[in-house]
């Protein structure tokens, strides 16, 4: 028989776990609506992306999508005068393209928008 107090500790821990579970369940829709729409847009404008075998493909996943942005930083500057000032290293044409493909949100988050 449980006491009281046994019986609230296990309803908190089966919320948090519900909650944990939520949460895994939106970073998946996101993660395969990201993966979704990129392979919409590169059939959409007949582009391609290279795979890890350098082979042309309009069906990336978005783990090796990933993996390709891995070598992009976001670098600050702090100058003596005036503000902060931010910048992106490492953004290689393959970056941009798959950025222009998920559209001007996207875009504005990197800054490659006019």
């Amino acid at each position: 028989m449980r006491t009281l107090q046994q019986e609230r500790s296990f309803s908190e821990e089966a919320r948090a776990h519900r909650g944990l579970a939520l949460v895994m369940v939106l970073c998946l829709l996101v993660y395969r609506l990201a993966e979704h729409r990129l392979r919409e847009q590169l059939a959409m404008t007949g582009q391609t992306v290279p795979t890890q075998l350098n082979q042309p493909t309009n069906r990336p996943t978005l783990r090796w999508i990933f993996q390709c942005f891995e070598g992009v930083s976001l670098v600050r500057f702090f100058p003596s005068h005036g503000p902060p000032q931010h910048a992106l290293a490492g953004l290689e044409p393959l970056h941009a393209q798959v950025i222009r493909l998920l559209g001007p949100h996207c875009e504005k988050l990197y800054e490659l928008s006019a």
